[in-house]
């Protein structure tokens, strides 16, 4: 083989080379795959940018429109995800992934931007071992200052036995980019029987990859006679239209014992407009038993609830259940609450 022979293949490998790379490069599933793996590793900004370019090159594929949206979602980029949602709804109107998946969505929307909401609501508990039946009614006014903000007031009676306790609370939520939220409470009342003089809390959390969501807490109840404080760290997965949580709270009835109880919850979104949902709970918490009394004692329960929207400004709420406080007594609850966009 003579020089230029030589030569003329050296350029033929260097020309074919990239030429391999950049068609294997161009395979959509390959692509489409790529942006996936980005996803699932929690970095969505690159998973974006490769899905997008995909969307542009085809336009009429619904899975790189629902791909798209959910990598928004992600994001916290509401609005964009909403309108890739109804792309691909556009595109394939049988698909039933895309309206689950938008449901989900919508059910983490917050009420138009500036908006009042009123919640009203009452609940009844029946208790064992002959003692009176328990009753409270609360309303609480939400202002959502816009989607990032809200600022609640609330204001309760607790009605146990012969004795009824008023109290107060005022919140505030607030969410950043990317994906972190926090939130403080504050709830007092005067010369109570039951509830605590004064209770606060605060919380910070984060929407992470692939639907999990983490949040720490910590509460403070302060009673007459005694002070609880406790840490509540809780972990969420949304898959589809579901929702499952698990929250750990270790408590201390300060100048005596810690303790800790758990708490599960699952919920579906079988449409945008109603859910229902189911709540575990085992362990151990103090509480108020009257007459200067908080002890610790032994709790497990459970407890059914939904929501449905009746139209665009009212919803019911409602919850129903059993609660053990140890041997103490057995309560079994009820109680329902409407809410109206002002």
């Amino acid at each position: 083989m003579n020089a230029r022979s030589l030569l003329v293949l050296v350029i033929l490998a260097i020309c074919w080379q990239p030429t391999a790379v950049a068609e294997s490069s161009q395979d959509p599933a390959k692509r489409f795959e790529r942006a996936e793996n980005l996803r699932r590793n929690g970095e969505s900004e690159a998973a974006l940018r490769e899905i997008t370019r995909l969307r542009e090159d085809y336009p009429d594929n619904v899975d790189y429109a629902l791909a798209r949206a959910l990598v928004l979602s992600q994001l916290q980029r509401d609005d964009e995800a909403l309108a890739e949602f109804d792309a691909a709804i556009e595109l394939a109107p049988d698909y039933k992934d895309v309206y689950t998946l938008r449901a989900r969505l919508l059910a983490r929307q917050p009420a138009d931007p500036r908006s009042w909401t009123l919640l009203l609501g009452a609940g009844y508990e029946d208790l064992s071992n002959g003692l009176p039946s328990w009753d409270n009614q609360f309303a609480e006014l939400h202002f959502e200052k816009d989607e990032n903000s809200l600022y609640l007031f609330r204001i309760a009676r607790d009605a146990r036995y012969s004795d009824a306790d008023l109290s107060l609370g005022l919140g505030a939520e607030r969410k950043w980019e990317p994906g972190w939220f926090a939130g403080v409470d504050l709830g007092f009342s005067d010369s109570p029987r039951y509830q605590p003089e004064l209770a606060y809390s605060g919380h910070v959390g984060k929407a992470l990859a692939d639907g999990w969501v983490a949040d720490l807490r910590y509460r403070r109840k302060e009673y007459e006679t005694a002070t609880v404080g406790s840490f509540i760290g809780t972990i969420e997965k949304y898959y589809g239209p579901y929702r499952f949580a698990y929250g750990l709270n270790w408590s201390r009835l300060h100048g005596t014992s810690n303790f800790t109880s758990h708490v599960f919850t699952a919920n579906w979104y079988f449409n945008d407009r109603a859910s229902i949902g189911v709540t575990l709970n085992d362990g151990n918490e103090a509480e108020s038993l009257g007459n200067g009394q908080v002890l610790e004692t032994d709790v497990r329960g459970i407890t059914l609830s939904g929501r449905r929207a009746i139209n665009e400004r009212v919803a019911i709420q409602w919850w129903l259940g059993v609660h053990e406080q140890g041997d103490y007594y057995r309560r079994r609850f009820l109680g329902m609450a409407v809410s109206i966009g002002i």
